[in-house]
């Protein structure tokens, strides 16, 4: 992938990535999905404490979104993984972190200051958590819930049962940082598109956030994403 204005066949490379334990200092983590048996917390429930992980990410190696080999190529995904269509007017960045398989700029509507950001995380066999506990958890992430509570729905693309989420609201984003730095700043009339697709060893979670007129905007081509999505060959 190579930037806004080309459509891209993103394509995953298989692989656990919770690696050997590495002795490392200054951690962070990302903790937008958890990782613990699915809860009974509801959307209107005060967000759950955050999930311990069972690695954080300077314990992971670092693990690329795709092959540039292989990029753009359909049915090139190994087997197990997942691969889609990236909308082209999406700009496809270097993942922050080994649990961030893919990450995308999505550009901002007129009248927005800043685009949207839309991640793929995926954290190894086993690992995630249950769809329910994540759906919740996105939704606690926001506060007012705008024009309507939080809408949960399903889709089948590709051979899966998608599960859906739409959030609108004051979007306070999860800390990275373990410890002594700020609380991320809070972003009113903020909206999430959010998807949970099972694969065949773990969840993987394709979490789309930014101001509302940008989200809206970018709304047909979240569809299309999902839509193309199929598994590895």
């Amino acid at each position: 992938m190579k930037g806004a204005g080309r459509a891209t066949r993103t394509v995953l490379l298989g692989g656990a990535v919770l690696a050997a334990s590495l002795a490392c200092g200054g951690a962070t983590r990302d903790t937008d999905a958890a990782r613990v048996p699915e809860q009974s917390t509801s959307p209107g429930d005060a967000a759950p404490p955050a999930a311990p992980l069972a690695g954080t990410e300077d314990r992971l190696s670092p693990l690329p979104a795709h092959d540039s080999a292989l990029a753009g190529l359909p049915g090139t995904a190994p087997s197990g993984e997942l691969a889609w269509t990236a909308p082209k007017e999406w700009i496809a960045e270097t993942p922050k972190s080994g649990m961030r398989k893919a990450q995308y700029r999505l550009p901002a509507a007129p009248g927005d200051k800043e685009g949207g950001e839309c991640v793929v995380y995926y954290f190894g066999a086993g690992q995630g958590g249950e769809v329910k506990a994540n759906l919740d958890r996105w939704a606690a992430q926001f506060r007012g819930w705008g024009k309507a509570p939080p809408k949960f729905s399903e889709m089948t693309a590709g051979g899966f049962t998608i599960s859906r989420a739409e959030v609108h609201g004051t979007y306070t984003p999860s800390p990275m940082s373990m410890g002594g730095g700020p609380d991320p700043e809070p972003k009113p009339e903020s909206m999430l598109l959010g998807a949970i697709v099972p694969g065949p060893d773990a969840n993987w979670f394709f979490k789309c956030t930014g101001p509302e007129k940008t989200m809206e905007a970018n709304r047909a081509r979240f569809d299309a994403l999902l839509a193309s999505l199929s598994a590895g060959r």
